[in-house]
């Protein structure tokens, strides 16, 4: 991936002050760096088990009524949350319309593995609010979120 769309993604990490991640996402990235490398973000997981090895590092696994949690979380929170995740988490939030808005970076690299992006949604509206092509590699799209 180039350097500029490197820099691209992690300044847009840089913006909120939460984390919300499921755990198969904090798995995969916990292995591929080592570690947990957003030390400095307060991190939610969605797990049915605390295998957290991150308490140190500002890491809460949510295990009890998970998307219950969330919505507390939600409506508590003075500060934007990002969700980094796939497959059956980001589902799961788009089913309990807990996602104001979803930013895609899509980047034409074929990894080999990886989590599907999002399941059957049952017919959630959502409209595109921006768009950008970066170094005419990247496509960046922002859509936002308009109910059922």
């Amino acid at each position: 991936m180039p350097e500029n769309v490197k820099k691209e993604i992690s300044a847009a990490y840089e913006q909120p002050g939460i984390f919300l991640a499921g755990v198969n996402t904090y798995n995969m990235i916990f292995k591929r760096w080592g570690g947990w490398p957003y030390k400095s973000k307060k991190t939610f997981v969605v797990s049915h088990y605390d295998t957290n090895v991150t308490k140190k590092e500002n890491v809460t696994f949510l295990t009890d009524i998970p998307l219950r949690a969330i919505n507390e979380l939600k409506s508590s929170s003075e500060t934007d949350i990002q969700v980094i995740g796939g497959g059956k988490f980001i589902t799961s939030l788009i089913e309990a319309s807990l996602l104001d808005e979803i930013t895609l970076y899509i980047v034409p690299v074929m990894l080999g593995d990886g989590i599907k992006f999002i399941g059957k949604t049952f017919g959630s509206k959502w409209e595109l609010t921006g768009h950008r092509v970066i170094d005419n590699q990247v496509v960046y799209l922002t859509y936002q979120y308009k109910g059922e």
